[in-house]
């Protein structure tokens, strides 16, 4: 399995690393040093899986020249791609840091299967699959063609090359909702491999004991968190929503590193309810659901722009059912249909903050809050958890050895 970014910050390739294991295969994950605030995060998970894993092309800690190489070289195949196109590898060497490095690592290891875990890591797992006369599979966390805000550039003519040179080649893919795979399958109309839904779903050994909210507790207790707590991520209308509300009663607590930006917004907006807002920090994917379970709603304010945001379902979603919160879903196409088919929380339309505020209000109501809480809790116990998802694609690896 390969990925051009660090364990800690992808959930989803740790746990598809542990679900192969479980299921006998022999795994081993080649990645690449990407932040330095995840380094320690990263030692603290890696001491605690089963499989293999290899940190490919160095970091400032560990191989630091080699590390500056790789940065220097990526800089300069940034350059070249501006203006000689995306020849001569400058795609993938754009796209990834260490692509020669991840390339001769992945080369090394006889496996029956290379999996990429982003777009840098796609021309890794198909070359490194011809090599070894293997079979190569790749994960659509996200839609890649759909993160840009803009049509008309270089980075989106990369991003559509390196799909078209390479996914054909694969012979599975996988995508994180069912439009984040549609709308790669509509891109890719002749693929000829297995396609497979993969939600971001958790495993159910990270679920704790259901918590009633105290009898004479009368907060609600609102929760979002991210990677960065920033701007343009459905929080601006959050904090407004808080501030013209000005319930005492009502508390937002917010986990993810800080964004000076949008720490100004708060202050600037929050006015006197600024007291009820609280800044948990950066929590690793093992912490949150404990975390996540202290709290009443989850937010899942996803914008619907640029469209990966509008297709996709983000962990949030996942870590609040695990949890058992009550959920308040911005109206996306994918958060919508998946809210009409499961049912877990409220749809709001984001640009509107007075309708915000009522679902906030609604939800003081202990009866109504209590029965989501426990609808939630248990739709993940019975099927929304890893243990029910990850059989998707273990049953596809291991039935692709049958008809070897």
């Amino acid at each position: 399995m390969i990925t051009t970014g660090q364990p800690s910050v992808n959930p989803r390739i740790v746990k598809e690393a542990t679900a192969l294991h479980t299921a006998g295969f022999d795994v081993t994950v080649l990645f690449c040093f990407f932040i330095d605030w995840a380094a320690d995060k990263d030692k603290e998970l890696l001491q605690e899986v089963s499989w293999k894993y290899q940190l490919v092309g160095g970091s400032p800690a560990s191989k630091s020249g080699l590390y500056f190489f790789t940065r220097l070289r990526n800089k300069t195949a940034v350059l070249l791609n501006r203006y000689l196109g995306n020849r001569f590898l400058l795609a993938e060497r754009t796209q990834a840091r260490a692509y020669d490095e991840l390339l001769k690592a992945a080369k090394k290891i006889k496996a029956s299967w290379y999996i990429g875990h982003n777009l840098g890591a796609l021309p890794v797992a198909v070359k490194a699959s011809r090599y070894n006369n293997a079979k190569a599979g790749f994960d659509f966390e996200d839609y890649h063609r759909g993160e840009l805000l803009s049509s008309a550039t270089i980075d989106l003519k990369r991003l559509t090359y390196l799909e078209n040179k390479y996914l054909p080649s694969l012979n599975y893919f996988s995508g994180s909702s069912t439009m984040i795979t549609k709308a790669v399958q509509k891109d890719h109309p002749g693929f000829k491999g297995q396609v497979i839904t993969l939600m971001n779903c958790f495993p159910l050994a990270q679920q704790h004991p259901f918590k009633e909210k105290a009898e004479g507790d009368k907060t609600l207790q609102l929760f979002w968190f991210s990677q960065t707590i920033g701007i343009n991520r459905g929080l601006e209308q959050l904090v407004d929503a808080m501030q013209l509300l000005n319930d005492p009663s009502v508390h937002l607590t917010l986990a993810g590193r800080y964004d000076e930006a949008m720490m100004q917004y708060i202050q600037k907006h929050a006015g006197d309810v600024m007291g009820n807002i609280h800044f948990a920090g950066i929590l690793s994917p093992d912490e949150l659901p404990l975390f996540a379970s202290k709290f009443d709603v989850g937010m899942a304010l996803e914008l619907m722009a640029p469209e990966n945001r509008n297709l996709c379902l983000t962990n949030k979603i996942f870590i609040y059912l695990l949890a058992g919160n009550a959920m308040i879903l911005s109206a996306t196409a994918m958060q919508r249909a998946f809210n009409e088919e499961y049912k877990v929380g409220e749809i709001v339309q984001l640009n509107e903050v007075n309708a915000l505020i009522e679902k906030i209000i609604m939800y003081k109501n202990r009866e109504k809050l209590e029965a989501q809480r426990r609808y939630n809790y248990v739709l993940a116990k019975k099927e929304m958890n890893w243990e029910q998802e990850n059989q998707k694609i273990s049953t596809l690896l291991i039935q692709s050895f049958g008809e070897s």
